[in-house]
């Protein structure tokens, strides 16, 4: 669209064109897609929704092997000092044995980063995952290993 605007400046006629101007549109923002990335040597990106529910599952791209004994143990650091949390990590619940039980979720984590204690892991082969839930309005993204 070429509009032409037109205009006396100090005695001269004056016009000037706004062709090439961009028109500003309005657009609605892009949706919120909690980051799911992973590695083997870094755990992943969790999500902790605003208001208090509990987040999707952050799982691990590749399966940690156990054998009996074997434990594991999580840690989390949210992205935002202003969002404490409330952290779960998956384990099993028979350490010894070459069954190594059901799967198990145990929350050790609230605050902004935590470490847990030993989880039982046996002889698994299974990924590892973690789940957060916000305990404020603000959520969080949450790093782990």
């Amino acid at each position: 669209m070429k509009k032409i605007l037109v205009g006396i400046a100090v005695g001269a006629f004056v016009a000037v064109s706004s062709a090439g101007v961009a028109e500003a549109t309005p657009s609605a923002a892009p949706a919120f897609v909690p980051p799911k990335a992973a590695d083997c040597n870094t755990g992943g990106t969790g999500y902790a929704p605003p208001g208090g529910g509990w987040g999707d599952v952050s799982q691990g791209i590749c399966a940690a092997g156990g054998s009996p004994g074997t434990t594991m143990k999580y840690s989390y650091t949210s992205r935002s000092d202003a969002s404490p949390i409330h952290a779960t990590g998956k384990h099993y619940t028979n350490i010894e044995g070459p069954n190594p039980g059901p799967e198990a979720w145990t929350e050790f984590g609230f605050g902004t980063s935590g470490t847990s204690n030993p989880m039982p892991w046996g002889n698994a082969m299974a990924y590892k995952a973690m789940r957060f839930q916000s305990v404020n309005v603000l959520g969080a993204i949450v790093d782990w290993s």
